[in-house]
C-alpha cells in the first residue's frame, strides 16, 4: 500500500507532463498493484489507505464537458461510471455535513464543499476507458457503506443521487453560494426555517496571487487590516446587535433571516515585551516605565538618576545661602581624619586653597543646578565666568556630590524638626488639662533651646545624636503621642460632618452623601506602625521613679556639656544638703527595695543623660578623632603569612600610632588582613590630656564642686564616677566603631581618587596623529583619520599571531595569520628559521599592500621589543626599495585590548574572530582614538570595570567605582565633542553618546533612534528641537558637546553649526 500512496502522490505531481497514452499504462499498473495489495491485507487497512489516497485540494472543474466526452461510451459503462463517480465521492468525502456546519460555526463563514477532488475525478474518469475501474469502485462502495453509511441503502442511494444532482448543478452552487443541510434545522420563533441569503461570489482582488489566497481560504481580507492589530483587544460589537435580523430584498416576512452572529473578533493580542522578557532584562535595556518617564522628563538624565533629586529653591529662600556656607565648611576646609591629599587645607605655599570669596561661586553653581538643571560640564564650559577660577570642574563635581548629602540631611532634619515640634505640642495640651498640678519628676520639656539645636546641626553624625537623645527622653511617649493625634483627626472629621451650611436666604444646604468622610478606625496612615518596645535599664529606672533622683546630681547635662565645650566651669555644681545614700532612702520602691540600689540605678541614668547628650558628644568625638592610636600585632596565622610580599608587612607591629599619620589606603589594607585574621588592628580607648596623662581626668573636674565637706566629698565621687562610666563604658565603644567607619571611607576615597586619576590618565591622549609631509600620493592623506596595522600575540611558539588592517572609521579591512612569527631569526633549527622568514615576508607583502600610516603591537611580553625590531626593520626596507614615508612602530599597553577580547562586547562584533585577532583590533583602535575604545566597555553589562584600575578596587562599591568612571567619561567626551552624524553612519562610535551633557543611555539612545528612522542627517542644531523633539532644558545642555560637520554636509548647513 505504500508504494500505492508514492505512487499516487507521483501521478499526482507529474501528471501534466505526461501524454495520454502514458497516463492510461501508469494508471492500469497502479490499479493492480492495488488489486494485489487488497488480497493481502484486511479490510480496514484497505478503508485507511485509500481514504489517505482520496484527499485532494484541488477545486473541482465543470462537469459539463466531461459528460459530453463521454456520451459516446455504452450505456454500461455510463451507468457504472456514474455509479463510481458518486460512490467514490462519498469515499473522498471524510467530513460529514455536520462536520463541515460546526467548522463554519466556529470560523464565521461558509466552507466549499464539493471543491475537492478534482485531480481523483479526472484521473478516475480517464480510467473509466481502462480495465477493472468498475470493479475496485465497486469493492470501495460496499467497505465504505458498511463500515460508514450503515446498512440503510435507502438512505445511502437518497444521499448518493442528491450528491449526484449537486454535482452535475455545480456551475450553478458556484454563482448561487454553498448549500447547507442545516439551514432548515435553524427555525425562527414561530417554526419556520431561516434560510440564509445566497451571495453572490464575487472576485475581489486583480491580483493573481491574492484571489488564489481568497479561494483557497475562503477569507475576505485586506492587508491593511494587520495595521489595526494591537489597538484595541476587541472590536465594537454595538453595530452587530443593532440589527440582528435581516430582511429578504423581496420585503417578505417569512424570508426574514437571523443575521449570523459573528463571534467577537478577538484581535490577535501582541504580547508585550513586560510578558516576554524577564525584569532584569528589561531593566538591563531601559524598556522600563522608570526608563520611559527618564527619557520624556525635560531634565538631564544624570540629574534625574542621582540618588536624591534635584530640587529647585523656592523664591526669596536663603536655602542657597546656607547650602553654600555648608558645603564650603564640609568639603574644602573640613580636615581628614588621616592624611590625604584632598585633606590639606593650604597649598605648598602655605596660602589657603580656598579662600571664603568661594562661597559666592559655589552659591553660584548651586543656583545653575537646582533652578536651572545646568550639569556641570555646561557649568565648566559656558558658564566658567561665575566659577573660575575657584572651581574647576573636579570641585563643581564635588558641589554637585555634597548637594545630594545636603539635601539628605536636610531632609532628615525636617523630619525630626517636625516629629519633636509634634511632641512638644502634646507635651503643651498635658500640662495645660491641669496647670496647676506639679510635673512629674521624670518628664523632661521639649524647650526652644532643643529646637534651635537640632536646626543648627551640621552633619549626619550630630544629626544622630540629636535622634539617639530624643528617643532616650521622649520615645516612649511616642505611642501616646500618635494615639491623641489620630483621636483629634477623628473629633475634626465627625465635626465637619455634623456642621451645617446654608445658603443666603438662610436655608440649610443638605449634605451630600458622597462628601460624608467616612471614619475608620484604624484607618489613620501610621496606625498600623511597630513601636519599639522600651525594655532597657534606663527603661526600668525612669519606672521606678529614679528620674527625680538622677536631677538631684547638681548640674544637667546639657550644661556640662557646654562645661565640655568651654572646658571652663561655665555652670556651676549645686550641691544637695544631704549624703547621697540619705536622699537615695527617698526613692525606695518595690524594683530598688534598698538605698545602694536606688544610687547605682541613679547613677546609671546619668551616665546615660551625660553619654546620650549631643554636645558631650560632640566635643568628645572631635578630640578622640584627634587623639586616637592604634595599636597592630600579627596572628599566629598572621606571623606565617604576613611576609615581605603581603601589602601589611611594613604595618606587622604598631603600638600607640596616631590614626593622623595614616597615610591614603593604609587602613583599609589592615582591616583587610583583620578580617582574614592575620592582624589583630585594635583602637586604643585611651585619650590623652593636655595638661595631664588622661583626658577623661580632666573633664571630671568639670562636674565637681570644689568644697571639703565631707557630704560635697561624696556627691564628687559619685559624680566622677558617672562621668567615667559615660565617657569610658558608653560613649568611647561608639566612638571607636565611627572612626574605623570613618577611616574606611577615607581610605576608599582614596582609592576612588585614583582610579579616577586613572582613567583620566587613559583618556587624555589624543588620538595618534602622523604626518608624511613629503609624500603627495592620496594614500598617505592623514587629514581624514589613519590606517593603523596592529600586532597581538601571546608567548606560546604553538599559538598563532595575528595582524590586521584597521581603516580610519575603525572597520577590520584585512588580516594575517602569522603561525612563527615569535621564533628566532637566528634559530639552530632550519625549520624554525625557515618558518620565520616566511612569516616576515608575509608581514612585508601586508605592509607593502596595505600602506598602513602607524603599526602598533602588543606589550604582552618582553618578545614585543624582539616584534617591534622585526617591523622597524621591514619598515627601513620598505623605505629603501620602494620608497616608502618611515612608518612609526609604536608598542601599545594590551590589557584594554585582553579585556576587550573577552568581553561579550567584543564576542558579538567578531563572533567569528578569534581572540588574538580580536585583541589586535582593538590595539589599533586604541591607537587611533583611546576614548572610542575605551568606551567600548561602557555597555549595560558595565565592563569597563573588568579593567584594574587599582588594586584593592574590589572593596570599594561598585556602584561608586562606576560612578567616577563615567565622570570622567562625561569629562573628557565633553571636552572633545561628538559628531552625531558620524555615530549614526558608524554605530563604532555610539557609546560616546551617553556621555554628552544632559543626555545619558536612555536619552542618548532615544536621539540616534529618532535620526536612524527618520534617515535624516543633523544639518543644524534646530533640529535637535524639531525632529527630535528634545526639551529646552536638555537641549541647552547638549547642544554646544554636539558636533556638526558642516564640511561633510556641504552647502545644507548653517556656518556657525560647525562650532562647539
Amino acid at each position: 500500500m505504500a508504494d500505492f500512496i508514492d505512487s499516487e502522490a507521483e501521478e499526482s505531481e507529474d501528471e501534466e507532463e505526461l501524454d495520454v497514452q502514458e497516463k492510461k499504462k501508469l494508471k492500469r499498473l497502479k490499479t493492480m498493484e492495488s488489486d494485489d495489495d487488497e488480497d493481502e491485507e484486511d479490510d480496514e487497512d484497505k478503508i485507511r489507505e485509500e481514504l489517505k489516497d482520496l484527499i485532494d485540494d484541488n477545486p473541482i472543474e465543470d462537469e459539463e464537458s466531461e459528460s459530453d466526452g463521454e456520451s459516446g461510451g455504452s450505456g454500461d459503462d455510463r451507468g457504472s461510471e456514474k455509479r463510481k463517480k458518486h460512490d467514490d465521492d462519498d469515499l473522498d468525502d471524510n467530513l460529514e455535513d455536520d462536520d463541515y456546519d460546526l467548522l463554519e460555526e466556529n470560523l464565521g463563514h461558509k466552507i466549499e464543499r464539493r471543491k475537492r477532488f478534482k485531480r481523483l475525478r479526472r484521473l478516475e474518469d480517464e480510467e473509466s476507458d481502462g480495465e477493472g475501474g468498475e470493479d475496485v469502485g465497486e469493492e470501495r462502495e460496499a467497505i465504505a457503506n458498511e463500515l460508514f453509511e450503515g446498512s440503510d441503502h435507502g438512505e445511502q442511494e437518497e444521499r448518493a443521487s442528491s450528491r449526484v444532482v449537486a454535482r452535475e448543478d455545480y456551475g450553478d452552487e458556484e454563482e448561487e453560494g454553498d448549500y447547507s443541510d442545516a439551514d432548515d434545522f435553524i427555525v425562527d420563533d414561530e417554526g419556520r426555517p431561516i434560510a440564509e441569503k445566497r451571495k453572490k461570489k464575487k472576485h475581489i482582488f486583480t491580483d493573481a496571487a491574492l484571489q488564489e489566497a481568497q479561494d483557497i481560504f475562503g477569507v475576505d481580507f485586506d492587508y491593511d487590516d494587520f495595521e489595526k492589530f494591537g489597538e484595541d483587544e476587541y472590536e465594537e460589537e454595538d453595530e452587530d446587535e443593532e440589527d440582528e435580523y435581516v430582511d429578504d430584498e423581496a420585503g417578505d416576512e417569512t424570508q426574514r433571516r437571523r443575521k449570523p452572529k459573528k463571534p467577537a473578533k478577538k484581535k490577535p493580542t501582541r504580547k508585550s515585551i513586560f510578558e516576554i522578557y524577564e525584569p532584569s532584562e528589561l531593566k538591563r535595556g531601559h524598556f522600563t516605565d522608570f526608563d520611559n518617564n527618564v527619557r520624556n522628563t525635560d531634565i538631564p538624565e544624570r540629574m534625574q538618576l542621582r540618588e536624591v533629586p534635584i530640587t529647585a529653591v523656592p523664591e526669596g529662600s536663603d536655602e542657597l545661602d546656607e547650602e553654600a556656607e555648608w558645603i564650603y565648611k564640609q568639603a574644602f576646609c573640613k580636615p581628614t581624619t588621616s592624611k590625604q591629599e584632598w585633606g590639606a587645607l593650604t597649598d605648598n605655599r602655605g596660602r589657603p586653597k580656598k579662600d571664603p570669596s568661594t562661597v559666592g561661586k559655589i552659591k553660584k553653581a548651586l543656583d545653575f543646578m537646582r533652578n536651572h538643571q545646568f550639569e556641570v560640564p555646561f557649568i565648566a564650559f559656558y558658564r566658567k565666568e561665575y566659577v573660575l577660577p575657584e572651581l574647576n570642574v573636579n570641585d563643581l563635581w564635588r558641589v554637585y556630590k555634597f548637594d545630594a548629602k545636603w539635601c539628605r540631611l536636610r531632609d532628615r532634619k525636617d523630619k525630626l524638626l517636625s516629629l519633636m515640634e509634634r511632641m512638644q505640642s502634646y507635651q503643651s495640651e498635658l500640662v495645660m488639662k491641669d496647670i496647676d498640678a506639679p510635673l512629674p519628676e521624670s518628664v523632661r520639656i521639649i524647650s526652644d533651646d532643643d529646637l534651635n539645636r537640632l536646626r543648627a546641626v551640621q552633619t549626619t553624625e550630630e544629626l544622630k545624636d540629636v535622634h539617639q537623645h530624643f528617643l532616650m527622653y521622649y520615645g516612649h511617649e511616642v505611642k501616646e503621642m500618635l494615639e491623641m493625634e489620630r483621636k483629634k483627626a477623628k473629633e475634626a472629621a465627625a465635626a465637619k460632618t455634623k456642621q451645617k451650611q446654608y445658603d443666603e436666604d438662610g436655608n440649610e444646604i443638605p449634605q451630600d452623601p458622597e462628601e460624608v468622610p467616612v471614619i475608620e478606625v484604624g484607618a489613620h496612615p501610621e496606625a498600623t506602625v511597630k513601636h519599639s518596645i522600651h525594655s532597657g535599664p534606663y527603661a526600668i529606672c525612669r519606672k521606678a521613679g529614679i528620674g527625680g533622683f538622677a536631677k538631684r546630681f547638681g548640674l544637667k547635662p546639657e550644661e556640662f556639656g557646654e562645661n565640655l565645650r568651654d572646658n571652663y566651669q561655665r555652670h556651676d555644681v549645686e550641691q544637695e544638703d544631704g549624703t547621697p545614700l540619705e536622699l537615695a532612702k527617698e526613692y525606695i520602691g518595690p524594683k530598688f527595695p534598698v538605698a545602694e540600689d536606688v544610687l547605682k540605678a541613679a547613677k546609671f541614668m546619668v551616665s546615660s543623660q551625660i553619654a546620650r547628650e549631643p554636645l558631650v558628644r560632640s566635643c568628645v568625638r572631635d578630640v578622640f578623632f584627634e587623639r586616637a592610636k592604634i595599636d597592630v600585632k600579627p596572628t599566629k596565622k598572621g606571623l606565617k603569612e604576613v611576609d615581605e610580599n603581603h601589602p601589611c608587612y611594613s604595618m606587622k607591629y604598631i603600638k600607640g600610632k596616631p590614626v593622623r599619620d595614616l597615610v591614603g589606603d593604609q587602613f583599609l589594607k589592615l582591616q583587610i588582613a583583620h578580617e582574614d585574621k592575620l592582624l589583630v588592628v585594635s583602637i586604643s580607648d585611651h585619650i590623652g590630656g593636655h595638661t595631664s596623662g588622661s583626658y577623661i581626668e580632666e573633664i571630671k573636674q568639670l562636674y565637681i564642686r570644689d568644697e571639703f565637706m565631707q557630704h560635697v566629698q561624696e556627691w564628687n565621687k559619685i559624680r566622677t564616677e558617672c562621668v567615667e562610666i559615660a565617657i569610658s563604658k558608653m560613649l568611647i565603644p561608639d566612638l571607636q566603631k565611627e572612626l574605623r567607619a570613618h577611616l574606611l571611607e577615607e581610605s576608599r576615597e582614596n582609592i576612588l581618587r585614583s582610579c579616577a586619576r586613572k582613567v583620566y590618565n587613559w583618556l587624555k591622549v589624543a588620538p595618534f596623529n602622523v604626518e608624511f609631509g613629503d609624500e603627495e600620493e592620496d594614500e598617505w592623506d592623514t587629514s581624514r583619520g589613519i590606517r593603523v596595522m596592529s600586532l597581538a600575540f601571546v608567548p606560546d611558539f604553538s599559538t598563532a599571531s595575528f595582524t590586521c588592517m584597521i581603516a580610519p572609521d575603525g572597520e577590520v579591512t584585512d588580516f594575517l595569520r602569522l603561525p612563527n612569527l615569535l621564533k628566532r631569526k637566528n634559530s639552530f633549527r632550519v625549520e624554525d628559521k625557515q618558518a620565520k622568514e616566511a612569516d616576515l615576508n608575509s608581514l612585508r607583502n601586508f605592509i607593502a599592500s596595505k600602506k598602513p600610516h602607524a603599526i602598533c603591537v602588543g606589550g604582552e611580553s618582553r618578545d614585543a621589543l624582539m616584534v617591534a625590531a622585526d617591523l622597524k626593520e621591514i619598515v627601513n626596507g620598505l623605505v629603501e626599495d620602494e620608497q616608502f614615508p618611515l612608518i612609526p612602530v609604536e608598542i601599545l599597553d594590551n590589557e584594554l585590548a585582553k579585556v576587550y577580547a573577552n568581553s561579550l562586547k567584543g564576542e558579538s562584533d567578531f563572533r567569528d574572530y578569534p581572540m588574538l585577532l580580536r585583541q589586535a583590533i582593538s590595539l589599533g583602535r586604541r591607537l587611533q582614538d583611546p576614548l572610542v575604545e575605551f568606551s567600548q566597555l561602557c555597555t549595560p553589562d558595565d565592563e569597563i570595570l573588568c579593567l584594574r584600575f587599582h588594586p584593592l578596587q574590589d572593596h570599594v562599591s561598585k556602584e561608586e567605582l562606576l560612578e567616577v568612571v563615567n565622570l570622567e567619561f562625561v569629562n573628557r567626551t565633553n571636552e572633545v565633542g561628538v559628531d552625531v552624524n558620524e555615530v549614526v553612519q558608524n554605530p563604532y562610535c555610539g557609546n560616546l553618546v551617553q556621555f554628552i551633557c544632559g543626555l545619558g543611555p536612555r536619552k542618548g539612545a532615544t536621539l540616534i533612534k529618532i535620526l536612524k528612522q527618520t534617515n535624516q542627517r543633523l544639518e543644524n542644531r534646530t533640529q535637535l528641537v524639531t525632529i527630535c523633539h528634545m526639551g529646552p532644558k536638555v537641549f541647552i545642555n547638549c547642544a554646544g558637546f554636539i558636533k556638526i560637520d558642516t564640511n561633510a554636509l556641504g552647502d545644507s548647513t548653517e556656518a556657525l553649526c560647525g562650532s562647539s
